[in-house]
């Protein structure tokens, strides 16, 4: 939805700096809602029960199922949600935590990957317009699943998680992959038994719905976790398939729906309908005329895009960021991409008064990025001071497709090198990781980019900070050492 123009895609906290936005009710929908039922196999989820209401989507929620796996009971707390306005896609955690088990890719379970995959895949069937964040809601085993892929990606690309009957261990016959942030408990007996720990820090809502009287340790562990809350159920038995549980599911599901800013709070910005976040200076200026935008990569506003985006909000600078999975849902051009980049710039450069702009591409939106630049008129080209690509790979998509996830070009990927070489004379960076595979940087002609080659793969290590002092020019070009942090 279009706000005075543009679409904030904001979480219900406020950002660094600015006061909580202005919320519309999202009330449980009353009229009825005509629901389109279908189901389909997909590898590493098995059958997927899909719902699609009449309409446009007001979100998208991925149901993990109890250890009975998706069962009517499950199917009706699904449609209930459907009803709402929801695209919901019901799942089998049982045959979820399988196929992790017996993946050989990899020796530990991250099942971020599959849901991932999982929402993209139920997105492009059911037509959406947008892409949207997903809720992901688990019941029971679903539940522990569903808090177990947060704590792996607590700054990952989910609108919300919701655990309905939450018990803080499971059982897998591999160990669940360790990451930043992140930790098990020693495991108990059976030796298969895995037990988390809580959430240190995080920017995705967890919220657990528990019946009337949960018990002290399951309050003790949501307490302790970051961005959570315990919701009460109003029952003492039968959880979601109890009125009063299903009520309290729909309300916390629609409770996590993205904040619509009413108009008077976003002013009349002359920029076109994208996905955009924007972040206020939180911290002390070094320069008060420099501003940046940054485009994601494929995974959508989260992770190591919007960590920079917080360290240059923390050196106040404000920042515009694109979500390029949602952006480059629908297909572009080189051309009309290039267009919305220059209103973004002329736009922004005036409302903040930052005449010089810092562009900045993660990935997919770095591939992009040649290609926008080279579309730009001569007004928006001239306030840009730096523009930096991390994980720049040799092929650009102007339209996101599943396959981009694999880094399978599509047939009409674009070569990002001749796009590049028309840069020489702007001040240009390109950053790769050590152990970074696909990396186009170092096939830049010479004298057109500084070269940097830091800890890492593709995700750098998620070292934001070291990576905000390259961008900031803060950092000499070469290789850094991994002490750098």
């Amino acid at each position: 939805m279009a706000i005075a123009m543009v679409s904030l895609c904001l979480s219900g906290e406020a950002l660094p700096g600015q006061a909580e936005p202005a919320r519309e009710e999202t009330p449980v929908r009353a009229a009825p809602v005509r629901i389109e039922h279908s189901a389909y196999m997909l590898d590493g989820f098995g059958k997927v029960s899909l719902l699609r209401p009449t309409g446009e989507p007001r979100g998208v929620v991925l149901f993990l199922s109890d250890r009975a796996g998706w069962t009517a009971a499950m199917a009706a707390q699904a449609e209930s949600l459907a009803r709402q306005g929801l695209l919901v896609a019901g799942v089998s955690a049982p045959a979820l935590m399988k196929a992790e088990n017996a993946y050989r890719g990899s020796s530990c379970i991250n099942p971020n990957y599959a849901l991932m995959r999982l929402s993209a895949d139920v997105q492009h069937r059911a037509g959406v317009q947008a892409y949207s964040k997903p809720i992901i809601v688990g019941e029971g085993l679903g539940a522990t699943i569903a808090y177990g892929s947060l704590a792996q990606w607590s700054n990952g690309s989910y609108q919300g998680v919701v655990s309905v009957n939450f018990t803080p261990s499971l059982s897998s016959r591999k160990s669940w992959c360790r990451t930043p942030g992140f930790a098990l408990a020693p495991a108990g007996h059976p030796a298969t038994l895995r037990r988390f720990t809580p959430i240190g820090e995080g920017r995705v809502p967890w919220r657990v719905i528990q019946p009337s009287g949960a018990s002290a340790s399951i309050r003790s562990f949501v307490q302790a976790s970051a961005n959570a809350r315990l919701v009460d159920a109003g029952t003492a038995a039968g959880m979601t398939q109890d009125a009063s549980g299903q009520a309290a599911l729909n309300q916390t599901v629609l409770s996590l729906l993205p904040a619509r800013l009413n108009r008077a709070e976003t002013g009349p910005l002359p920029v076109p309908d994208m996905p955009l976040t924007l972040l206020p200076p939180s911290g002390p200026a070094q320069r008060n005329d420099l501003m940046a935008i940054i485009y994601s990569g494929d995974g959508g506003w989260a992770g190591i895009d919007r960590d920079i985006a917080g360290q240059l909000s923390l050196a106040g600078i404000p920042v515009v960021g694109v979500d390029s999975l949602s952006y480059f849902w629908t297909a572009r051009t080189p051309a009309g991409a290039g267009h919305d980049l220059g209103q973004l710039i002329n736009a922004f450069s005036q409302h903040w008064g930052r005449p010089h702009v810092l562009l900045i591409g993660y990935s997919f939106g770095a591939d992009a990025m040649p290609y926008m630049v080279d579309h730009l008129d001569a007004a928006a080209k001239a306030k840009i001071s730096r523009v930096s690509l991390l994980g720049f790979s040799s092929t650009a998509d102007f339209q996101f497709h599943l396959g981009s996830w694999l880094n399978i070009s599509s047939d009409t990927s674009l070569p990002t090198l001749p796009a590049v070489a028309q840069m020489k004379g702007m001040s240009v960076q390109c950053v790769r990781g050590a152990t970074e595979a696909g990396s186009a940087c170092a096939a830049i002609p010479h004298g057109v980019a500084e070269q940097y080659v830091v800890p890492g793969d593709h995700h750098f290590n998620r070292n934001a900070p070291l990576l905000t002092r390259i961008i900031l020019g803060q950092q000499k070009p070469g290789t850094i050492a991994s002490s750098a942090n």
